[in-house]
This record gives C-alpha cells, sequence and structure tokens, in this order.
C-alpha cells in the first residue's frame, strides 16, 4: 500500500523488502511459495487473494448458523440493505429547504427524490452508488437525528411492500463523539421489569452506558415516527399493525438497534419490532439482559450476522484495570509485546461481565480477511478491523452477506452480486460514478493516459475520456459505440444514448 500498489492485487513475487520482513518476524515459516509467505505473518497485508484459494485461512471463510430456521431470515437483506444506506451521505431533494436536513425537537420527511434505498459501496478502491433493493421503487425517507452528538438514524418505509425499517447509523470513522460512546463502557443498571414466562431473568441489568445513553437522543423520536405523530399529525401515519417493522444497524448501529427494541419491548410500545437484524454488534449488556429477552420469547425476532475474524464483536475484551496492565507491559517491554502481536496472543480475557444477547441468533458469514476471533486463529489486528467494515464487496460484510444464504432468503429487496461495484463498467452511467482509490475520472484530461493516471491505472479511463470529449454524454445523441472499440464492450443495447 505504501508503495502506491492496488493491495487488492495479487502480486508475486513479492518486493525483497516484504520478503526479509517477513522472514525477520517468522523466520523459515515465511519462505516458499508468495501465498505462504503472505499468510504466515500476521503484520502483512490480511486480505485473502482468490489466487491463493481457502486453505491458507480456514477463519476467513467460516460460516455457522442456520438461516433458514431463522423466523427473520426473510428481512436480513432488508437490514443489510438499510444499514449500509443509513451510513452513507444524505440524499436530499435540491430544492428542499435546510431545515430539513436536521431534525431536533419533531420528526420530518427527508425528500428523497428517487423513491429508493441507495448506498455508496466498493469493490476494493472503487466506489459507486448503488441502488441496493431494487424490488421496492417507492421508499419515504425520515430522518431522526441528533447532530450535537452526531447520532443519526434513518427511517424507511413502503406501501408497496407493506414494511417499515429503523436503521441506526454505526460509527463514523472521523467522529469523536462516536468514539467518545463506544469507549464509555461503564455499566449502567437499567430496570426493565418483570420477565416474560418462557424461564427466570432479573428484572434490572446492565447495559453498556455509552450506548445506553446516546440512544436516549434520538429513541424518542423514533417512537414518535412509530407511532405516526409526525409533523403534528397526531398519530395519523402509525405504523399499521399489518406491515412489517424492522430495527437494525451495523456496529454502534447494531447495538442501538438491540437497545432500542429492549426499551419498546420494556416500554410496552404500542407498535413492537417485528425483527431486529444486527450486524457486527459488540456486547451490549450483561447476561442479564440476554435472560431477559429469551424469558419473554423475543429471541426469535433476532439475528446477530457476525463475521468471524470481526474484533468488534468480541468487545469489550477487557476490565478497564485488566487494559491498564496490558498497556503498561507493552509500553515496559516493547519489542516482546511486537513479537505477540505478530504471533497472535493466547487469549483475548474477555470480560466475563459482558455478553451477547440471544446466542443462538447468530450466524456467521465469511470475511475474507484474517482477524480476531475468540479461538486465535489467523490473527490480524488490521484485519479484524477491516473485518468490521460494511461497504466492501471484496472484504467483511458486504462480501459475507453476498456469499452467504441471505440473497436467497431475500423477501424484500432483490439483493444480489451483480448489484455491487464490479471490477468493470457497463455503462456510461456506471463510468461516471466510478471512484477510484479516492479519485474520481478527470473531467478535464484531454488523453486516456492524462485520465489513468488519476485513476488507478483504470482500463476504462480510455472509454470514459472518450465518451466524454466527444460529448457521448447523459441524453446526448450521438452513436457511442462508434467513437471507440471498448465502447462496444461497454456498450449495453442504447442505453449510452
Amino acid at each position: 500500500m505504501l508503495s502506491g500498489r492496488n493491495p487488492f492485487n495479487y502480486v508475486c513475487p513479492m518486493t525483497v523488502f516484504q520478503r526479509m520482513a517477513a522472514i525477520a518476524l517468522v523466520g523459515k515459516a515465511a519462505e516458499g511459495d508468495c501465498c505462504t509467505t503472505y499468510n504466515a505473518v500476521p503484520m502483512i497485508w490480511p486480505y485473502q487473494y482468490p489466487e491463493c484459494g481457502k486453505s491458507h485461512c480456514p477463519s476467513c471463510w467460516r460460516a455457522d448458523g442456520h438461516l433458514a430456521s431463522s423466523d427473520v431470515s426473510s428481512f436480513a437483506a432488508l437490514g443489510f440493505a438499510a444499514s449500509l444506506a443509513v451510513s452513507s451521505p444524505k440524499v436530499l431533494l435540491p430544492e428542499a429547504p435546510e431545515q430539513t436536513r436536521r431534525l431536533e425537537d419533531i420528526t420530518r420527511h427527508a425528500g428523497i427524490a428517487s423513491k429508493q434505498m441507495l448506498a455508496r459501496a466498493k469493490h476494493g478502491f472503487r466506489e459507486r452508488v448503488v441502488n441496493l433493493c431494487p424490488r421496492i421503487s417507492d421508499w419515504e425517507e425520515y430522518y431522526l437525528n441528533d447532530d450535537a452528538e452526531n447520532v443519526h438514524a434513518r427511517v424507511y418505509k413502503s406501501a408497496s411492500a407493506q414494511v417499515a425499517v429503523v436503521s441506526f447509523r454505526g460509527t463514523q470513522a472521523k467522529s469523536a463523539q462516536n468514539w467518545e460512546i463506544d469507549s464509555d463502557i461503564n455499566m449502567l443498571n437499567v430496570e426493565l421489569g418483570a420477565p416474560g414466562p418462557h424461564g427466570p431473568a432479573p428484572a434490572e441489568v446492565n447495559v453498556h452506558e455509552g450506548f445506553y445513553l446516546e440512544l436516549q437522543r434520538v429513541l424518542p423520536h423514533v417512537r414518535k415516527w412509530v407511532e405516526g405523530y409526525i409533523e403534528g399529525t397526531q398519530g395519523l401515519f402509525g405504523i399499521p399493525s399489518y406491515w412489517k417493522l424492522v430495527f437494525t444497524g451495523h456496529s454502534l448501529g447494531a447495538a442501538l438497534a438491540i437497545l432500542a427494541a429492549t426499551i419498546a419491548e420494556a416500554e410496552s410500545w404500542p407498535r413492537l419490532p417485528d425483527a431486529v437484524i444486527a450486524l457486527a454488534s459488540p456486547r451490549v449488556g450483561d447476561r442479564g439482559l440476554s435472560q431477559w429477552w429469551e424469558s419473554r420469547g423475543l429471541c426469535k425476532k433476532l439475528l446477530r450476522v457476525s463475521v468471524y475474524n470481526d474484533v468488534i464483536t468480541y468487545m469489550p475484551f477487557m476490565e478497564p484495570l485488566q487494559l491498564m496492565d496490558t498497556l503498561n507491559y507493552c509500553f515496559q517491554n516493547a519489542m516482546r509485546c511486537l513479537g505477540q502481536l505478530a504471533s497472535g496472543p493466547k487469549s483475548l480475557h474477555p470480560s466475563e461481565r459482558w455478553a451477547h444477547v440471544c446466542p443462538s441468533s447468530e450466524l456467521y458469514i465469511p470475511g475474507a480477511v484474517k482477524g480476531v476471533n475468540s479461538k486465535m486463529e489467523d490473527f490480524s489486528l488490521m484485519g479484524g478491523a477491516l473485518a468490521h467494515f460494511i461497504g466492501n464487496t471484496l472484504f467483511g460484510y458486504s462480501y459475507g452477506v453476498l456469499n452467504s444464504d441471505i440473497p436467497r432468503h431475500d423477501a424484500y429487496c432483490g439483493l444480489r452480486k451483480d448489484l455491487m461495484p464490479a471490477a468493470s463498467c457497463t455503462t456510461v452511467e456506471e463510468l461516471d460514478e466510478v471512484v477510484c482509490f479516492g479519485l474520481a475520472h478527470d473531467a478535464n484530461a484531454t488523453s486516456a493516459a492524462h485520465c489513468r493516471q488519476n485513476c488507478c491505472e483504470d482500463e476504462y479511463c480510455s472509454v470514459w475520456q472518450v465518451m466524454r470529449n466527444n460529448q457521448c454524454w447523459r441524453g446526448r445523441s450521438h452513436d457511442c459505440t462508434a467513437l471507440h472499440p471498448y465502447a462496444k464492450e461497454v456498450a449495453v443495447g442504447q442505453r449510452l444514448h
């Protein structure tokens, strides 16, 4: 990556520096073919190249759980789509007034022009806007945000599909407020009320303080929207009883979705969620919370989707004092600590105070990267972070969802692999949407070579540049397929006109 190469492209032979570093770290284990060397050193790029097959990293492809036996399997793809959409930039009508962009006291319609569930998705470094739910074309969208603390939720409803989705946004990498929420791992005692008839459970449980307190900033808006109190309508537009209501989210959003469903049940909301789809959820409470869900028969509503090597799903790891001891040890024994990171620690020392809600509800999907799991297989701290990402079809949750049984059980969206950005483009519109390695095609490029300089040696830059320069673009009447030999490979019928 530092050399400027695309790290998703398999390179063999390795550079001299890479091979020397690998041998220095793990010795003879790094000697052999390129795939053997790549996989021998956890500190090297953890992505599993297709050229290397699946034999080097068994944990990268682990898929456990029986989706067919889940009562909410039909909502999994919809939950994934909404969780990715809420992490994407807002899409508002150009004429929408500024006040519709922020929701502080009431919920408002966001004015989604396309009526589609749009998101930005990546294939390696290639990025473009994707309609994640093409079967549904009448989405109404609302924002339920607290901008002061950067806690966001988007809600969607479709009259044709008779479904409504509340999607909580996950942690944003550049948001100090989000990281502060995540790091507040103190436990807060919350009274949920009497357990249900399906087993013993405490009436009071301990939950993640940061998650719980931040949820309170948007939960009143969520309840108001679910019950129909939108823009002073006095409950006229609540979610009908014959519709399906889904709570969902990724990462921090998954934690908020689980806690929101918990509070809705504890407070006996008139309209309760029919399904909770939680992707990449950290642990949000103690075992008492899980017991309370089980006692009320709520586990059948929950599906927790996890990449096996995602480090966040094992959080919080340690008690605060244990963490300080570990940091102090690494400060005093830097080289020994680095050596342990290279070979993988023996155990994670997970905190016994924390537990996932409804362990039987978990579905493991493949992530295509090394990472961090409870058995310390194929250990990589970098991979543990990459496995947590949701928007890349080469690794993480987009890869796992698309390569699992989730699309096959999809009852709403029509989710499939070819919706997501691939290694090549098929229309001018798709070429225009491409962003490669963070750089868009250069509209001022005077040649294909100039275009490629700014876009990762993109083979389709020549097509894009020729079409742009010849004004074969967005409704022009030129015969685009005659402009360049590559254009015929790119064209789909008359869509280029």
